[in-house]
């Protein structure tokens, strides 16, 4: 009987363990960091990131709010080519960054390039030169 007992409560107690584990949720997003003459794309998709380091070519802020863009920057990396981020200005989409490959740009063809998989992503534009 006392092992009977026993066995109850340990299944009774196992069964208490064998619960499904909770959901996660996993960041997710696409960031494109500036800083000087340095950039950074970052991509984080399911708590995994992946970054492509590179050299910005050009930066331009547009001061009035008389244009539709705020921002464009254009980077080249080693495995992607160049590449250019716009940053909208007006409307719902105001502050949305959008990737937008560089005509004939072969580079991003190539399997190094991580950044192909992430051009229809909303971006966010990181600029640290002041």
């Amino acid at each position: 009987m006392q092992q009977m007992l026993m066995t109850i409560v340990l299944l009774a107690l196992l069964g208490g363990c064998a619960q499904p584990q909770v959901e996660r949720p996993q960041a997710n997003g696409a960031y494109l960091v500036i800083e000087g003459e340095q950039a950074w794309a970052v991509l984080v998709s399911d708590g995994r990131r992946v970054e492509e380091a590179g050299r910005v070519l050009d930066v331009i802020h547009l001061p009035g709010y008389h244009s539709a863009v705020a921002a464009s920057y254009v980077i080249e990396t080693p495995n992607c080519g160049k590449l250019q981020w716009l940053t909208e200005r007006h409307g719902e989409a105001e502050g949305q960054t959008t990737l937008l490959p560089v005509a004939f740009n072969e580079a991003l063809q190539s399997p190094h390039c991580v950044l192909s998989q992430a051009l229809s992503r909303n971006w966010t534009a990181l600029d640290y030169s002041g």
